[in-house]
């Protein structure tokens, strides 16, 4: 009887999911612009200018990182609302000292993910290992 309502809720949702072309909710960072920040040439006001205030700022403004979501299909409930399908994506900038662009890195969180882990990736990536 459990596989039976299994498959019952299977077919459910998937004959309440339409597929859309992915397009982003909320305020969205164009990849072209970001991209015109170069790396050892802009500066974090540069960014400030260029993108805005970030979500996060990161270890005393060493790091800023920009988030945003795409939504790749809607969901759709029998008798309710459509919801979004989408995942986080998050732009991780790492300055040097006096305030230059050292790293620009574009990550794809998991489905309804939080940022912890990407947060965790965008700070750890570039620092030296520590040895006992």
């Amino acid at each position: 009887m459990t596989f039976r309502k299994t498959l019952l809720c299977l077919v459910i949702m998937l004959a309440g999911c339409a597929p859309t072309i992915p397009h982003g909710l909320g305020r969205v960072y164009d990849k072209k612009v970001y991209e015109t920040l170069h790396t050892d040439e802009a500066t974090r006001t540069d960014v400030l200018m260029t993108l805005g205030e970030p979500q996060y700022r990161l270890e005393e403004d060493r790091f800023f990182m920009y988030e945003w979501v795409v939504v790749y299909a809607w969901g759709y409930i029998p008798y309710g609302l459509p919801f979004p399908i989408y995942w986080p994506h998050y732009l991780c900038l790492e300055f040097t000292s006096d305030s230059f662009l050292i790293r620009r890195e574009h990550f794809i969180g998991d489905m309804y993910g939080k940022p912890e882990k990407t947060i965790q990736k965008c700070t750890l990536m570039n620092q030296p290992e520590k040895t006992p």
